[in-house]
């Protein structure tokens, strides 16, 4: 039976109307992301307005001995990562295993820096040193992202932005001095500083809290001619140490539930290494920036070092959900150095007591 010409009217009314309906919507949705993202490009232009550079300490003389061993210059690596800056844990309550809070925190990583360059200075003996490369793997603030954390922090996020900022400023400024150059490779997107409840992927390197850590501290050592801070906004990205590949993450993307998620881990480092020789099989000259030798993050506060991949752990340590899953771990920070033809050795992690 044919349609009638009034039925025909009304059914293409009624699809005109929604068609209508959902170009108003996405003109709305589209509308509302500009406003947010131009409310964020003014709130990062006003954070490099106010923050000033601080002056370079002076620069130690690096003295390398002269029977050295190593002719081939070797890299010392620096990782920095879940230093948790306002996140508070009182002793008592998880039967003083651990203790932490802001001051903790800050003496925690002065400490590890100072070890750092010691430990450097220790192997000056019979390698030869002069660089360090500095790898920071994220979740450098407490942030707010679970409700006993917006309880419990000593304070709120912008503070820890600055504190954090604050700290890895000092660390820096406390290596600077002993190496002739200093390359800081900041990857921005993790878990504790998102701006979203849940983890998101289009732009979540600039929509983060960490963000703005990374840039008040690239602004505050730009005086420190040795030192070069680069800041990656996004969730991976292929660093070089010497002739080692690092393809650096956060690690929060790893899937896994109640420890070190091994299959997850191996099952992702495949995935990526997969995909990478595909491209570099089509296009050999993308060999150089895809193609990596180690997946380097932290995120599940144990350190852990395969041929493959490793962790570092974080400075904060077992907190009261950890205790209460029987999970415990030591806060501490990974080093390591890397040697143009052998690779990695002497990986260390400074124990936090």
């Amino acid at each position: 039976m044919p349609i009638s010409e009034e039925v025909l009217k009304t059914k293409h009314s009624e699809e005109y109307q929604e068609l209508q309906r959902q170009l108003r919507e996405k003109d709305f949705i589209l509308e509302t992301y500009k406003k947010e993202h131009g409310k964020l490009e003014v709130f990062f232009k006003h954070i490099e307005d106010v923050v000033r550079p601080v002056i370079k300490l002076s620069k130690a003389e690096i003295t390398i001995p002269k029977d050295v061993m190593s002719e081939s210059p070797s890299i010392a690596v620096m990782q920095i990562s879940d230093g948790h800056m306002g996140a508070v844990q009182y002793g008592e309550e998880i039967e003083y295993i651990n203790e932490f809070n802001p001051e903790i925190c800050s003496a925690r990583q002065i400490d590890y820096a100072k070890r750092f360059v010691k430990w450097v200075d220790m192997h000056r003996a019979s390698h030869n040193i002069r660089d360090c490369a500095v790898i920071v793997t994220g979740d450098l603030i407490s942030g707010d992202i679970h409700e006993n954390l917006q309880i419990t922090n000593a304070f709120p996020t912008p503070v820890q932005c600055v504190k954090a900022a604050e700290v890895l400023t000092k660390q820096m400024a406390i290596i600077a001095p002993h190496f002739e150059n200093i390359t800081v490779h900041f990857l921005v997107e993790d878990n504790h500083s998102r701006l979203t409840k849940k983890p998101q992927a289009k732009e979540a390197g600039y929509n983060s809290l960490n963000y703005i850590v990374g840039k008040i501290a690239s602004i505050y050592l730009e005086k420190h001619d040795n030192i070069i801070f680069n800041i990656y906004p996004q969730y991976e990205k292929v660093i070089e140490v010497s002739t080692r590949k690092y393809l650096i993450s956060h690690g929060h993307g790893l899937q896994g539930w109640m420890g070190v998620p091994w299959y997850s881990i191996d099952r992702h480092v495949g995935k990526e290494a997969k995909a990478r020789l595909q491209i570099i099989m089509n296009d050999i000259t993308r060999a150089k920036d895809i193609g990596f030798h180690k997946y380097i993050f932290g995120h599940w506060h144990t350190p852990f070092d395969h041929s493959l991949y490793s962790c570092c752990a974080s400075v904060s340590g077992t907190d009261a959900y950890d205790h209460k899953n029987g999970r415990y771990s030591e806060p501490s920070q990974s080093s390591w150095i890397v040697h143009p033809k052998h690779g990695e050795f002497d990986r260390i992690n400074f124990l936090f007591v």
